[in-house]
């Protein structure tokens, strides 16, 4: 029966945990890095210090018995308080660790100075050991993420703000109307009002979109939840659509899109940085330190972010 842990006792514990996450002995070889026969064996010396069976394993295949699901349970609690026992201790340290979780709209690549990416060049020469997870999301499922705590940060339109999230002007950006090459529109010097509002368009699957929208589309034909998504259908010259001024701009140098409508049809989007309130990752505080002072640089030197001093603290 097992009284004490000692170290032999934890590395045995974490062989078994492996074991049970590979779901068989055969499949934790590689992640191990052990053979068949050595982790056999450990599971053994584990099973015999415990007192009690831990899995069912053989030809017949892999199964945990009732005890081993319980001992399962307990390891990863005793892990995980051991790795966050680390992450405090090195946070007093100064270490900024742990994880953070990033959802992002797409195409913030094309942001005047890029100010996302050159905060996390400026993130990383911090004093930290932090791993970062991005991924790209529409914005429902940006706040759907923050909500199921699966995401720490949001980067995105929101048109609706939810009582649960907090919300902070970053960045805004012009959409304006596009149309491509193989769009009757696209020869026609200037559209007025009337042609562009009867053109079939594409519909962004969004709040904000439609209440910013200085246009009211009479023929919307298709319904897309990415930026990404608007230009396809966009270039595919069947429909108009609102991107963003910047995002456009590799298409119009070419030849390829063409802005309707001027300034009076655009309109200025914010995009906020959103997280849940009372989140204590020191991380998560340092990197919004590092988007705001970037975002307020980009505002110095490019004139497309116009007004953005006004709008972050």
């Amino acid at each position: 029966m097992l009284t004490n842990l000692s170290d032999i006792d934890l590395r045995l514990l974490r062989v078994f945990v492996a074991v049970a996450e590979a779901q068989g002995v055969s499949a934790a070889q590689e992640t191990l890095l052990m053979n068949q026969s050595t982790i056999s064996t450990h599971l053994a010396t584990l099973e015999t210090r415990l007192g009690f069976r831990l899995c069912q394993r053989g030809r017949s295949g892999f199964m945990l018995t009732p005890k081993g699901e319980r001992i399962l349970i307990a390891c990863r609690s005793l892990f995980n308080a051991a790795r966050d026992f680390t992450r405090v201790s090195q946070s007093l340290n100064g270490l900024l660790t742990g994880d953070l979780q990033i959802g992002l709209v797409d195409n913030l690549v094309s942001l005047p100075g890029n100010p996302f990416s050159r905060a996390i060049k400026h993130f990383q020469h911090r004093h930290q050991d932090v791993q970062l997870q991005c991924r790209i999301c529409a914005p429902a499922e940006l706040e759907q993420g923050l909500l199921n705590q699966q995401l720490d940060l949001g980067i995105g339109y929101f048109g609706q703000q939810l009582n649960e999230l907090q919300y902070q002007p970053w960045l805004q950006e012009t959409q304006a109307i596009y149309c491509s090459s193989d769009h009757p529109l696209f020869t026609v010097e200037q559209p007025n009002r009337e042609q562009i509002e009867n053109a079939r368009w594409v519909k962004r699957g969004y709040l904000l979109a439609q209440r910013l929208c200085p246009i009211a589309p009479l023929n919307l034909g298709a319904v897309a939840h990415h930026m990404e998504s608007v230009a396809h259908l966009v270039l595919s010259g069947e429909y108009l659509g609102y991107l963003p001024t910047h995002y456009a701009a590799r298409w119009v140098e070419q030849g390829v899109l063409k802005q309707l409508g001027g300034q009076a049809l655009s309109y200025q989007a914010a995009l906020n940085l959103v997280t849940r309130p009372g989140q204590p990752k020191e991380a998560l505080t340092a990197l919004l330190e590092d988007l705001n002072q970037l975002a307020r640089e980009a505002q110095k030197t490019n004139p497309a972010t116009a007004g953005l001093e006004r709008r972050i603290s």
